[in-house]
């Protein structure tokens, strides 16, 4: 199991330096990712900064049968 940063995705959604490296990891652990609950709304809001609404909904539509959304606990 993965627990996927938010940078990760990023490198790959904002075209960056490392991105290949980057794919490459996550087509090689398919089956076996996570993203957070926080992770994924840090994205979109990331991507809306960046006005790319339409990069947002397509990393959504083609990831979400692969990662599993985990909820964190939050301590009291």
């Amino acid at each position: 199991m993965f627990l996927v940063d938010t940078n990760i995705f990023l490198e790959i959604l904002l075209k960056r330096a490392k991105r290949k490296k980057r794919k490459k990891f996550l087509n090689d652990h398919i089956g076996r990712l996570h993203i957070s609950d926080f992770s994924l709304h840090s994205l979109g809001v990331i991507l809306l900064r960046f006005r790319k609404q339409s990069t947002s909904q397509k990393f959504i539509d083609d990831s979400m049968p692969n990662p599993k959304l985990l909820t964190l606990p939050i301590e009291k």
